[in-house]
C-alpha cells in the first residue's frame, strides 16, 4: 500500500511551484515576449511585403500604361516622320523639277540668244558684203549724168523737208551750213541749193562745200545740229540696217 508522506509532498509541491515560477518568470515570459516580438516582426514584414507587392503591381501597371503611351507616341512619331519624309521628298522632287525646268528655260534662252547673235552676225556680214559689192558696182557705172540725177533726187527730198522755224540764229545772222557731195558741184548747183535753203528757212545761208567720195552719189546737208542725208551711201546704210534688224 502506497504511503504518502505529507512533508515530502509539500516539499515537492513547493519545488514544483518554485520551478514553475522560475520558468514562468525567467523562461516563458521572455520567450513569449520574444515570440510576440518575432510575430510582430513577421507581421510587419508580411505587411511590408504586401505593401511592396502592391506598389510593385502599381508600378508595373503604371509602367505598362506608360509603355502603351510610349508605343502610341512612337507610332505617332513614326507616322508623322513618314508624312514629313513624304512631304520633304515631294518638295525636293518639285524643287528639282522646277530647277530642271529653269535650267531648260535658261538653256533655251541661251540657244535662242546664240542663234539670234549668229543670225545677226550673219546678216551683218551679208549686209556689209552687199554694201561693198553695191558700192563697187555703182562706182564702175556712175557718170556725170547719174551724179546729176542723184543730186536732183536729193534736192527734191530736201525741198520736202520743213525747215522754217526749226533753225534760229542770233541777230539774224546767216545759218552756218555744210554741203557734202560725192563729186564737185558746179557753181550753179551750189547757188540752187543756197537759194532753196534760204527760201525754206527764211534766213540767210552761209554755205561751206566739201567733197566726200565715200558718199558714192548724192549729197548731205548739215544745218546746225540737223543733218539731211540724201547720199547713196546713206541709203545703202539704211537698207543694211533694216536688213540686219530682221532677225527672227
Amino acid at each position: 500500500m502506497l504511503t504518502i508522506n505529507p512533508s515530502t509532498l509539500l516539499l515537492q509541491v513547493a519545488n514544483f511551484l518554485i520551478m514553475a515560477y522560475i520558468l514562468t518568470r525567467f523562461l516563458f515570459k521572455p520567450l513569449q515576449e520574444t515570440l510576440d516580438k518575432r510575430a510582430n516582426q513577421v507581421a510587419m514584414a508580411v505587411d511590408e511585403a504586401e505593401r511592396a507587392a502592391r506598389e510593385a503591381k502599381g508600378l508595373r501597371l503604371e509602367y505598362e500604361k506608360k509603355r502603351e503611351n510610349i508605343d502610341a507616341e512612337m507610332a505617332a512619331l513614326k507616322n508623322e516622320a513618314r508624312i514629313v519624309i513624304d512631304q520633304t521628298r515631294q518638295q525636293m522632287l518639285q524643287e528639282a523639277y522646277q530647277e530642271i525646268e529653269a535650267m531648260r528655260a535658261r538653256a533655251q534662252e541661251e540657244i535662242e540668244k546664240q542663234r539670234a547673235d549668229a543670225l545677226l552676225l550673219h546678216r551683218s556680214k551679208i549686209g556689209e558684203l552687199v554694201t561693198v559689192l553695191t558700192r563697187r558696182m555703182l562706182g564702175d557705172i556712175l557718170n556725170p549724168q547719174l551724179h546729176q540725177a542723184y543730186l536732183d533726187i536729193f534736192l527734191d527730198r530736201l525741198r520736202s523737208v520743213h525747215l522754217e522755224g526749226r533753225i534760229f540764229t542770233d541777230n539774224g545772222e546767216a545759218i552756218s551750213t555744210e554741203l557734202i557731195t560725192a563729186t564737185s558741184l558746179a557753181q550753179e548747183n551750189k547757188m540752187r541749193i543756197v537759194t532753196m535753203l534760204e527760201t525754206m528757212t527764211s534766213q540767210p545761208i552761209d554755205l561751206t562745200c566739201r567733197v566726200d567720195a565715200g558718199l558714192i552719189a548724192g549729197a548731205m546737208v548739215r544745218l546746225g545740229d540737223m543733218l539731211i542725208d540724201g547720199s547713196l551711201e546713206g541709203q545703202l546704210q539704211q537698207l543694211r540696217s533694216r536688213y540686219e534688224a530682221q532677225v527672227v
